[in-house]
């Protein structure tokens, strides 16, 4: 079978990133803020530098955490019928967007913060969405005090969509009672690490260095058996070096030393190698996420990761803000096309806008209308014999026929997109919809899907305990 799917690095380069990055390890080290896991390294074999404030991995250490990260990963959803397994060797899956602090009405366009409520429709539409595989908490619950944010965002997400959730855990405590509020729909913790329905973006910090809070509440997840994504955010030419290759051998480093704390606090625990990386604005140090250069970098870093083994998390898919003034979905394809041929087992980005500060409910169902279609460019496509087909070309060639031929008959359909896709048609490309018609298309099926009753998808007996297990945790 061949695939739609780019490469940006050869076997060389690929070679040469690592062997920089094992350099990097061993010579320069990671800083680590907490002194407990730092304990944690020294006796799992990290020796401290001279001036003992970092810690050295040596090249042993690095490629045992390779070989010990557990494959494949489960995602498990709560209902077993969205449970997604990586590496996937023939598809990516896809989510929203996470964390924006504010939602905006792109058809009116007011924008307010975001609140629970926010977060709360978000799970519901992703959850009625097909075309999304799982959950990231689309915006942050910004009502709430600080140390029970992030709890409130996981109890809010599981009792309003049964695909598996991406959360991110700020420290130990907060990793701890996600761990817990999780195993309350599992039957028990040993159960949650069979079939995690949750896993967290810990973040390293560019360059090599990993904060406490994020760092203990990584430990603490792997322990549980829970999947860490390892999502470095290195910024090209403010937080990582300007080249495009030398973003990716720092982003490989930090992937690496992460995977190494993952596997030293529990062997086989779950990694999935990731990157969020792009260039800077370098006149106003803003990220830039529409950069041109910011497919070379997620596809190298997906290279990077699978010549591992390891699952990958590199993508971002969305249109953002250039979904305002479409007509129609085709208008989307070319921008989403690519990024569905990147080496990447999980992507992110639905509903997101204004550089993933915030987010849009019209934009995200824009986005999976879109990808619906964009996808079908990284699919299957035959070249065996029968795919080629001598007999036909031969035929053919005597009488100017094709579609009239058996071959043709029998396979159009798995063939051309437009023949199984109405947004891919001649005439849907040529419609003469007004500018801004995808969005308030898009605007009517929120409002559709929104106003039925929003009933959380638990059991009296679950939403007992997920009350009584809050207002502990509230009272602590």
């Amino acid at each position: 079978m061949a695939r739609g799917r780019l490469e940006f690095l050869d076997k060389e380069e690929i070679a040469r990133i690592h062997g920089v990055s094992l350099r990097l390890l061993d010579e320069v080290g990671i800083q680590v803020h907490s002194q407990q896991v730092s304990e944690m390294l020294e006796k799992a074999g990290a020796r401290r530098s001279d001036d003992g404030k970092r810690l050295l991995l040596d090249e042993r250490m690095v490629m045992s955490a390779v070989s010990d990260a557990k494959r494949p990963v489960l995602l498990a959803s709560r209902d077993g019928k969205n449970d997604i397994s990586i590496p996937s060797p023939d598809r990516m899956y896809v989510t929203n967007g996470g964390e924006g602090v504010f939602v905006k009405n792109l058809v009116t366009g007011e924008s307010r913060s975001a609140t629970s409520d926010d977060l709360r429709d978000f799970a519901i539409l992703v959850n009625e969405l097909p075309q999304v595989d799982f959950f990231w908490p689309m915006v942050g619950a910004l009502e709430q005090p600080v140390r029970l944010k992030g709890i409130t965002e996981h109890k809010v997400s599981m009792m309003h969509t049964t695909k598996h959730i991406q959360a991110m855990a700020t420290g130990t405590e907060e990793a701890r009672w996600m761990i817990e509020m999780a195993s309350i729909f599992t039957g028990g913790e040993e159960a949650l690490a069979e079939r995690p329905i949750f896993s967290a973006v810990e973040c390293p910090i560019s360059p090599l260095t990993f904060e406490k809070g994020l760092v203990e509440g990584q430990v603490e997840l792997s322990r549980g058996g829970i999947p860490i994504v390892a999502m470095a955010a290195s910024v090209t030419g403010l937080s990582s070096p300007v080249t495009v290759s030398g973003t990716l051998t720092q982003v490989n480093a930090e992937n690496l030393a992460s995977l190494v704390i993952s596997q030293a606090a529990k062997s086989g625990s779950p990694f999935i190698y990731s990157t969020d990386s792009s260039p800077a604005d370098l006149k106003t140090g803003s990220i830039d996420y529409g950069a041109l250069e910011v497919p070379l970098i997620r596809v190298g870093a997906g290279q990077m990761g699978r010549s591992y083994g390891l699952p990958t998390m590199v993508i971002g898919v969305g249109l953002e803000n250039l979904a305002h003034g479409m007509s129609n979905v085709w208008e989307g394809v070319p921008h989403i096309s690519i990024q569905s041929m990147v080496p990447s087992d999980l992507a992110s980005g639905f509903g997101g806008i204004d550089m993933a500060t915030g987010a849009s409910f019209e934009q995200l169902v824009a986005d999976a209308w879109v990808w619906d279609v964009a996808k079908e460019f990284a699919r299957e496509f035959d070249t065996d014999d029968d795919a080629i087909s001598f007999d036909t070309i031969r035929d053919a060639a005597k009488d100017g026929n094709f579609i009239g031929k058996r071959h043709t008959m029998a396979r159009f359909r798995k063939e051309i997109i437009a023949s199984t896709r109405p947004e891919a048609s001649i005439e849907h490309r040529m419609s003469e919809d007004k500018r801004g018609s995808l969005i308030r298309r898009a605007s009517e099926e929120v409002k559709r899907i929104l106003s039925k009753p929003k009933t959380p998808l638990v059991t009296e007996e679950e939403l007992s305990k997920l009350d009584g297990f809050f207002r502990k945790i509230q009272n602590s």
